[in-house]
Protein backbone atom coordinates (compact mmCIF):
# COMPACT_ATOMS: atom_id res chain seq x y z
CA UNK A 1 0.00 0.00 0.00
CA UNK A 2 1.17 3.55 -1.07
CA UNK A 3 2.36 5.70 1.91
CA UNK A 4 -0.14 8.90 1.53
CA UNK A 5 2.55 12.20 1.02
CA UNK A 6 3.03 15.23 2.96
CA UNK A 7 0.95 18.10 2.59
CA UNK A 8 2.93 20.96 0.31
CA UNK A 9 2.67 24.25 1.49
CA UNK A 10 -0.10 25.00 -1.12
CA UNK A 11 -2.68 22.42 0.15
CA UNK A 12 -1.72 24.32 3.82
CA UNK A 13 -2.81 27.81 2.01
CA UNK A 14 -5.87 26.26 0.22
CA UNK A 15 -7.08 24.75 3.31
CA UNK A 16 -6.39 28.29 5.17
CA UNK A 17 -7.68 30.26 2.72
CA UNK A 18 -4.52 32.27 2.55
CA UNK A 19 -1.48 32.46 -0.09
CA UNK A 20 1.52 29.76 -0.03
CA UNK A 21 3.59 32.73 0.92
CA UNK A 22 1.89 33.48 3.88
CA UNK A 23 1.82 29.81 4.90
CA UNK A 24 5.56 30.28 4.09
CA UNK A 25 6.45 33.10 6.41
CA UNK A 26 3.90 31.51 9.31
CA UNK A 27 6.30 28.14 9.41
CA UNK A 28 9.75 30.07 9.65
CA UNK A 29 7.77 32.48 12.37
CA UNK A 30 8.49 35.51 10.38
CA UNK A 31 7.34 38.44 12.30
CA UNK A 32 5.69 40.06 9.14
CA UNK A 33 2.69 38.64 9.81
CA UNK A 34 0.27 38.67 12.96
CA UNK A 35 1.61 35.96 16.15
CA UNK A 36 -2.40 35.02 15.57
CA UNK A 37 -2.14 34.21 12.36
CA UNK A 38 1.29 32.44 12.65
CA UNK A 39 0.10 30.55 15.17
CA UNK A 40 -3.17 29.18 13.33
CA UNK A 41 -1.43 28.50 10.38
CA UNK A 42 1.37 26.54 12.46
CA UNK A 43 -1.21 24.42 14.09
CA UNK A 44 -3.32 23.64 11.15
CA UNK A 45 0.15 22.49 9.22
CA UNK A 46 0.46 20.12 12.28
CA UNK A 47 -2.81 18.78 11.97
CA UNK A 48 -2.53 18.20 8.28
CA UNK A 49 0.60 16.28 8.79
CA UNK A 50 3.02 18.74 7.11
CA UNK A 51 6.97 17.93 7.43
CA UNK A 52 9.61 20.76 6.29
CA UNK A 53 12.02 18.89 3.54
CA UNK A 54 15.59 19.03 5.08
CA UNK A 55 16.86 19.42 1.77
CA UNK A 56 15.12 22.28 0.59
CA UNK A 57 15.12 23.57 4.08
CA UNK A 58 19.30 23.45 3.62
CA UNK A 59 19.02 25.18 -0.05
CA UNK A 60 17.21 27.86 1.49
CA UNK A 61 19.37 28.60 4.19
CA UNK A 62 22.72 28.33 1.86
CA UNK A 63 20.60 31.14 -0.69
CA UNK A 64 20.25 33.36 2.40
CA UNK A 65 23.86 33.24 3.58
CA UNK A 66 24.53 33.82 -0.01
CA UNK A 67 22.84 36.79 -0.15
CA UNK A 68 23.58 38.20 2.94
CA UNK A 69 26.85 37.98 1.87
CA UNK A 70 26.41 40.17 -1.64
CA UNK A 71 24.74 43.12 0.98
CA UNK A 72 27.41 42.78 3.80
CA UNK A 73 24.71 42.38 6.48
CA UNK A 74 25.10 43.52 9.86
CA UNK A 75 24.95 41.89 13.40
CA UNK A 76 25.49 44.41 16.49
CA UNK A 77 27.88 43.48 18.96
CA UNK A 78 26.39 45.00 22.33
CA UNK A 79 28.70 45.88 25.32
CA UNK A 80 27.78 47.58 28.47
CA UNK A 81 30.60 48.79 30.32
CA UNK A 82 30.67 52.24 31.99
CA UNK A 83 32.99 53.35 28.92
CA UNK A 84 33.03 52.36 25.38
CA UNK A 85 36.24 50.59 25.48
CA UNK A 86 36.91 49.61 28.78
CA UNK A 87 35.94 45.68 27.79
CA UNK A 88 39.03 45.74 25.84
CA UNK A 89 41.53 45.44 28.37
CA UNK A 90 39.51 42.22 30.02
CA UNK A 91 41.55 39.33 28.15
CA UNK A 92 38.07 37.28 27.67
CA UNK A 93 35.96 39.98 26.90
CA UNK A 94 38.08 40.76 23.68
CA UNK A 95 38.71 37.22 22.68
CA UNK A 96 34.82 36.86 22.76
CA UNK A 97 34.50 39.87 20.48
CA UNK A 98 37.80 38.28 18.16
CA UNK A 99 35.63 34.99 18.04
CA UNK A 100 32.40 36.87 17.19
CA UNK A 101 33.92 38.72 14.32
CA UNK A 102 35.93 36.06 12.88
CA UNK A 103 32.70 33.59 13.11
CA UNK A 104 30.65 36.55 11.46
CA UNK A 105 33.22 37.44 8.52
CA UNK A 106 33.34 33.53 7.76
CA UNK A 107 29.54 33.60 7.80
CA UNK A 108 29.24 36.75 5.56
CA UNK A 109 28.36 38.75 7.98
CA UNK A 110 29.85 42.52 9.27
CA UNK A 111 29.84 42.59 13.24
CA UNK A 112 29.17 46.15 14.35
CA UNK A 113 30.13 47.61 17.63
CA UNK A 114 27.55 49.29 19.92
CA UNK A 115 28.02 50.70 23.31
CA UNK A 116 24.82 50.19 24.75
CA UNK A 117 25.26 52.13 27.61
CA UNK A 118 26.32 55.60 25.67
CA UNK A 119 25.28 58.67 27.21
CA UNK A 120 21.25 59.70 25.63
CA UNK A 121 21.13 56.08 24.39
CA UNK A 122 17.60 55.06 25.35
CA UNK A 123 16.55 51.16 24.29
CA UNK A 124 13.79 53.17 21.87
CA UNK A 125 15.81 55.33 20.33
CA UNK A 126 18.94 51.97 20.07
CA UNK A 127 16.07 50.07 18.57
CA UNK A 128 15.18 52.44 15.66
CA UNK A 129 18.45 52.88 15.15
CA UNK A 130 19.41 49.09 14.53
CA UNK A 131 16.56 49.31 12.78
CA UNK A 132 17.02 52.24 10.65
CA UNK A 133 20.61 50.58 9.87
CA UNK A 134 18.75 46.98 8.81
CA UNK A 135 20.32 45.53 11.43
CA UNK A 136 18.19 42.21 12.37
CA UNK A 137 20.86 40.17 14.63
CA UNK A 138 22.27 41.27 18.30
CA UNK A 139 24.81 39.12 20.01
CA UNK A 140 25.03 40.42 24.38
CA UNK A 141 28.78 40.90 25.49
CA UNK A 142 28.83 39.57 29.14
CA UNK A 143 27.48 42.54 31.53
CA UNK A 144 29.31 43.89 34.75
CA UNK A 145 26.29 43.16 36.53
CA UNK A 146 25.75 39.17 37.11
CA UNK A 147 22.06 40.01 37.53
CA UNK A 148 21.48 41.86 34.60
CA UNK A 149 18.24 42.46 32.64
CA UNK A 150 17.36 44.56 29.44
CA UNK A 151 13.95 45.95 28.87
CA UNK A 152 13.54 46.45 25.21
CA UNK A 153 11.00 45.49 22.03
CA UNK A 154 12.95 42.32 21.01
CA UNK A 155 10.48 41.59 18.52
CA UNK A 156 12.68 42.91 15.18
CA UNK A 157 15.55 40.62 16.35
CA UNK A 158 17.70 37.05 16.55
CA UNK A 159 19.39 37.75 19.84
CA UNK A 160 21.47 35.46 21.42
CA UNK A 161 23.92 35.97 24.84
CA UNK A 162 27.48 35.28 25.56
CA UNK A 163 27.48 33.84 29.44
CA UNK A 164 25.33 34.14 32.65
CA UNK A 165 25.26 37.76 33.30
CA UNK A 166 21.77 38.53 31.83
CA UNK A 167 18.81 36.70 33.59
CA UNK A 168 16.09 38.73 32.08
CA UNK A 169 14.70 38.32 29.39
CA UNK A 170 15.56 34.49 28.71
CA UNK A 171 17.06 34.22 25.11
CA UNK A 172 19.75 31.84 23.04
CA UNK A 173 23.14 32.13 25.12
CA UNK A 174 26.66 30.78 24.65
CA UNK A 175 28.93 30.12 27.60
CA UNK A 176 32.03 28.34 28.72
CA UNK A 177 30.66 25.05 30.65
CA UNK A 178 31.80 26.12 33.64
CA UNK A 179 30.20 23.07 35.83
CA UNK A 180 32.13 21.13 33.26
CA UNK A 181 35.45 23.30 34.01
CA UNK A 182 35.52 22.65 37.52
CA UNK A 183 35.45 19.36 37.47
CA UNK A 184 38.15 19.20 34.82
CA UNK A 185 40.50 21.08 36.81
CA UNK A 186 39.25 18.78 40.09
CA UNK A 187 40.24 15.89 38.12
CA UNK A 188 43.35 17.42 37.08
CA UNK A 189 44.27 18.49 40.76
CA UNK A 190 43.37 14.55 41.44
CA UNK A 191 45.48 13.38 39.40
CA UNK A 192 48.28 15.94 40.56
CA UNK A 193 48.33 13.94 43.55
CA UNK A 194 46.07 17.17 45.69
CA UNK A 195 43.97 16.29 48.26
CA UNK A 196 43.02 19.34 50.15
CA UNK A 197 41.36 21.62 47.14
CA UNK A 198 39.73 24.56 47.97
CA UNK A 199 38.24 26.86 45.69
CA UNK A 200 38.77 31.07 46.37
CA UNK A 201 37.13 33.58 44.19
CA UNK A 202 34.79 36.64 44.67
CA UNK A 203 31.05 35.97 45.67
CA UNK A 204 30.26 37.94 42.56
CA UNK A 205 32.10 35.96 40.58
CA UNK A 206 30.62 33.26 41.53
CA UNK A 207 27.55 34.82 40.73
CA UNK A 208 28.22 35.60 37.36
CA UNK A 209 28.41 32.34 36.12
CA UNK A 210 25.72 30.76 37.74
CA UNK A 211 27.39 29.34 41.03
CA UNK A 212 28.31 26.48 38.85
CA UNK A 213 31.77 26.31 39.96
CA UNK A 214 30.46 26.18 43.19
CA UNK A 215 28.01 23.82 42.43
CA UNK A 216 30.45 21.51 40.85
CA UNK A 217 32.93 21.38 44.35
CA UNK A 218 30.10 20.50 46.19
CA UNK A 219 29.28 17.85 44.11
CA UNK A 220 32.63 16.66 44.34
CA UNK A 221 32.60 16.85 47.88
CA UNK A 222 30.08 14.21 48.53
CA UNK A 223 32.43 11.57 47.18
CA UNK A 224 35.63 12.31 49.00
CA UNK A 225 36.14 11.59 53.29
CA UNK A 226 34.89 15.08 55.51
CA UNK A 227 38.33 15.05 56.26
CA UNK A 228 39.74 16.51 52.92
CA UNK A 229 36.50 18.95 52.25
CA UNK A 230 37.64 22.48 52.32
CA UNK A 231 34.62 25.13 52.87
CA UNK A 232 34.95 28.21 49.95
CA UNK A 233 36.73 30.97 50.30
CA UNK A 234 34.06 33.74 48.88
CA UNK A 235 34.89 36.99 49.45
CA UNK A 236 32.51 39.89 49.73
CA UNK A 237 32.66 43.01 47.37
CA UNK A 238 34.60 43.98 44.28
CA UNK A 239 36.99 45.92 45.12
CA UNK A 240 39.90 42.79 45.78
CA UNK A 241 40.45 40.21 48.11
CA UNK A 242 41.21 40.58 51.86
CA UNK A 243 44.61 39.36 52.28
CA UNK A 244 43.68 39.04 56.14
CA UNK A 245 41.07 37.21 55.68
CA UNK A 246 41.75 34.82 52.64
CA UNK A 247 45.63 34.01 54.54
CA UNK A 248 43.62 33.28 57.61
CA UNK A 249 41.00 30.79 55.84
CA UNK A 250 44.72 29.51 54.46
CA UNK A 251 45.71 28.84 57.86
CA UNK A 252 42.67 27.18 59.50
CA UNK A 253 41.45 25.38 56.36
CA UNK A 254 44.83 24.02 55.10
CA UNK A 255 44.14 23.87 51.89
CA UNK A 256 47.05 21.69 49.74
CA UNK A 257 45.94 23.83 47.03
CA UNK A 258 43.87 26.76 45.90
CA UNK A 259 41.27 26.95 42.61
CA UNK A 260 40.60 30.18 41.36
CA UNK A 261 39.41 32.25 38.21
CA UNK A 262 41.23 35.63 39.56
CA UNK A 263 45.36 35.98 39.95
CA UNK A 264 44.89 38.12 43.64
CA UNK A 265 45.05 34.19 45.47
CA UNK A 266 48.04 33.33 43.77
CA UNK A 267 49.71 36.93 44.54
CA UNK A 268 48.45 36.71 48.02
CA UNK A 269 50.28 32.92 48.83
CA UNK A 270 53.58 34.13 47.17
CA UNK A 271 53.13 37.49 48.83
CA UNK A 272 52.89 36.01 52.45
CA UNK A 273 56.55 33.53 51.52
CA UNK A 274 54.58 30.57 50.46
CA UNK A 275 56.35 28.81 47.64
CA UNK A 276 54.29 27.72 44.63
CA UNK A 277 54.24 25.16 44.05
CA UNK A 278 56.37 23.80 46.19
CA UNK A 279 54.11 24.84 50.05
CA UNK A 280 51.31 24.95 47.87
CA UNK A 281 49.89 25.00 44.69
CA UNK A 282 47.46 26.88 42.59
CA UNK A 283 44.86 26.14 39.20
CA UNK A 284 43.27 29.13 37.60
CA UNK A 285 39.99 28.37 36.18
CA UNK A 286 40.24 30.58 33.50
CA UNK A 287 43.28 31.33 31.58
CA UNK A 288 42.60 33.67 28.90
CA UNK A 289 45.62 34.75 27.56
CA UNK A 290 48.74 31.51 25.99
CA UNK A 291 51.76 33.47 27.76
CA UNK A 292 50.04 32.66 31.56
CA UNK A 293 52.15 29.93 32.48
CA UNK A 294 50.02 28.55 35.64
CA UNK A 295 48.25 25.43 35.37
CA UNK A 296 44.57 25.59 34.44
CA UNK A 297 41.61 25.72 32.39
CA UNK A 298 41.48 27.42 28.99
CA UNK A 299 37.91 28.68 28.47
CA UNK A 300 38.41 29.04 24.95
CA UNK A 301 36.37 32.58 24.58
CA UNK A 302 36.90 32.66 20.93
CA UNK A 303 34.85 29.87 20.31
CA UNK A 304 32.29 31.04 23.03
CA UNK A 305 31.71 34.17 20.63
CA UNK A 306 31.78 32.67 17.48
CA UNK A 307 28.67 29.90 19.19
CA UNK A 308 26.63 33.49 19.74
CA UNK A 309 27.28 34.15 16.40
CA UNK A 310 25.82 31.15 15.02
CA UNK A 311 22.73 30.91 16.85
CA UNK A 312 22.01 34.63 15.80
CA UNK A 313 22.71 33.37 12.47
CA UNK A 314 20.73 30.30 12.08
CA UNK A 315 17.51 32.51 13.74
CA UNK A 316 18.04 35.01 11.02
CA UNK A 317 18.49 32.26 8.28
CA UNK A 318 15.20 30.87 9.41
CA UNK A 319 13.55 34.19 9.85
CA UNK A 320 13.03 33.77 14.04
CA UNK A 321 12.86 36.88 15.55
CA UNK A 322 12.39 37.99 18.96
CA UNK A 323 12.42 36.52 22.27
CA UNK A 324 12.44 32.66 21.78
CA UNK A 325 9.88 30.14 23.03
CA UNK A 326 12.05 27.95 24.44
CA UNK A 327 15.80 29.34 25.09
CA UNK A 328 18.46 27.06 24.21
CA UNK A 329 22.23 27.41 25.63
CA UNK A 330 25.16 26.33 24.15
CA UNK A 331 27.40 25.04 26.58
CA UNK A 332 31.65 24.61 25.22
CA UNK A 333 34.03 22.64 27.44
CA UNK A 334 37.23 23.87 27.86
CA UNK A 335 40.66 22.50 27.66
CA UNK A 336 43.35 22.19 30.56
CA UNK A 337 46.80 23.77 30.19
CA UNK A 338 49.48 22.36 32.48
CA UNK A 339 51.75 24.92 34.20
CA UNK A 340 54.43 25.59 36.97
CA UNK A 341 52.05 26.29 39.53
CA UNK A 342 51.94 22.77 40.34
CA UNK A 343 53.72 19.49 40.93
CA UNK A 344 53.09 15.93 41.41
CA UNK A 345 52.45 14.95 44.88
CA UNK A 346 52.41 11.46 46.14
CA UNK A 347 48.74 9.67 46.34
CA UNK A 348 47.25 8.71 49.35
CA UNK A 349 46.88 4.96 49.92
CA UNK A 350 43.99 4.04 48.19
CA UNK A 351 43.41 7.02 46.17
CA UNK A 352 41.93 6.80 42.53
CA UNK A 353 44.46 8.27 39.75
Amino acid sequence: MAKASSPTMRDIAAAAGVSPAAVSLALRDHPSLPITTRRRLQKLAEKLGYKRDPVVASLMAQLRTARSRRGDERIAYFTAWDTRDGWRRAPNENNFFLGARARAARLGYELEHIWARAPGLTTARLSKILQTRAIRGIVLAPFLGPRSHVTMDWSPFAVAAISHTMVRPLVHRASHGHYNGMFLALRQLRHHGYQRIGLATRREQSERVGDLWLAALLVYQKTIPAARRVPPFLCEGVSGFSAEHFQEWVEKRKPDVVVSNLREPLDLLRGAGRRVPEDIGYASLDLPTPDDTAAGVDQQAAEVGAAAVDQVVTQLQNNEYGLPRTPRTVYLDGVWREGDTLARRPRAVGDPP
